[in-house]
């Protein structure tokens, strides 16, 4: 199975503007990478002459191709894009019990997978963006990290807020961490603990995405919501000098507050910079907040691209 069998996806696109939109001329190359046992599922934009190139990592509404929104735009700047479906999404293979360590193990082994002289951006969208933000921890060389937010789960402001209820985010948190060794592989949908119904600000898009079992309507172990609930972040914000980093945060997102990703983007002791899309929602289909996102990411990696 793959994408090309895929509805989801394709049902998306209507809520795009047409020059973020994929077509048959413009889709990627699908293909899998095996990984400690995973079987990663790839989509990759790759032009003619790449100067530089840029890992797309999702959070747990989605996976790696509705990304799409944003590669195509970037590899018209001669960008390489790699999006993958991180396990539990998309179409990555797996056998293994799924926890968060998983993801940051994996995110790092991709972004080696595609290293070479060239520039190295990662990109993370919603959960994406702490996860970016740990693989960068762990690579010897990042050339800058680009969020659209920065969620510390350890901040109880945070677990409050981004849980579909604040009781939950509190409660949740403290009856998994008594549980979760006995009840781990449990799996239950996302949506039933975080606040799903906000990660679009177009109520037909939602609708689409919570019914897709590979995206916003995926269902994950118990355990990996704990560990997602209580990360180990190897390299504290104030420690943090490794790369640039940029936050490019929508304007109305209805899911994740800004001021819940400046507790931990105010502590970064590297060079740094806040850019509000302007009128985008959580996920950012909006044309003017992309048009935004396209420019300064494109001028965020030209000003850092150092081989």
């Amino acid at each position: 199975m793959s994408y090309l069998e895929d509805v989801t996806w394709k049902e998306t696109q209507e809520f795009l503007p047409i020059e973020n939109r994929l077509t048959n001329d413009n889709l990627p190359n699908e293909y899998f990478i095996e990984i400690d046992g995973l079987e990663i599922h790839i989509d990759h934009y790759k032009p003619l002459n790449p100067k530089g190139k840029i890992v797309l990592f999702h959070g747990v509404g989605g996976n790696g191709r509705l990304l799409s929104f944003i590669a195509v735009r970037l590899v018209k700047y001669n960008y390489e894009v790699i999006c993958p479906d991180l396990p539990l999404y998309g179409y990555t293979k797996y056998k293994k019990t799924i926890d968060y360590s998983v993801w940051v193990d994996c995110g790092k082994k991709i972004v080696e997978h595609y290293q070479d002289k060239m520039p190295m951006f990662l990109f993370g969208l919603s959960a994406g963006g702490m996860l970016s933000y740990q693989i960068a921890c762990e690579l010897k060389k990042i050339d800058g990290v680009i969020t659209t937010c920065i969620l510390d789960q350890r901040n109880k402001e945070v677990n409050k807020q981004t849980a579909i209820s604040p009781i939950i985010g509190v409660v949740g948190k403290r009856i998994l961490g008594l549980t979760y060794k006995f009840v781990g592989k449990i799996k239950i949908p996302m949506r039933v603990v975080s606040n799903m119904k906000d990660i679009a600000n177009n109520d037909k898009l939602v609708s689409k995405l919570v019914k897709d079992k590979k995206s916003s309507g995926a269902s994950v172990p118990l355990i990996f919501i704990y560990s997602m609930l209580n990360p180990k972040i190897k390299v504290e914000p104030e420690e943090f000098t490794k790369c640039p980093f940029l936050l490019v945060h929508p304007e109305n997102d209805n899911w994740t507050n800004v001021k819940l990703s400046e507790y931990f983007f105010d502590r970064l002791s590297c060079e740094k910079k806040l850019v509000i899309l302007r009128g985008a929602g959580h996920f950012p289909i909006e044309k003017e907040g992309l048009n935004m996102l396209e420019q300064v990411i494109i001028k965020f990696m030209c000003e850092n691209s150092f081989e």
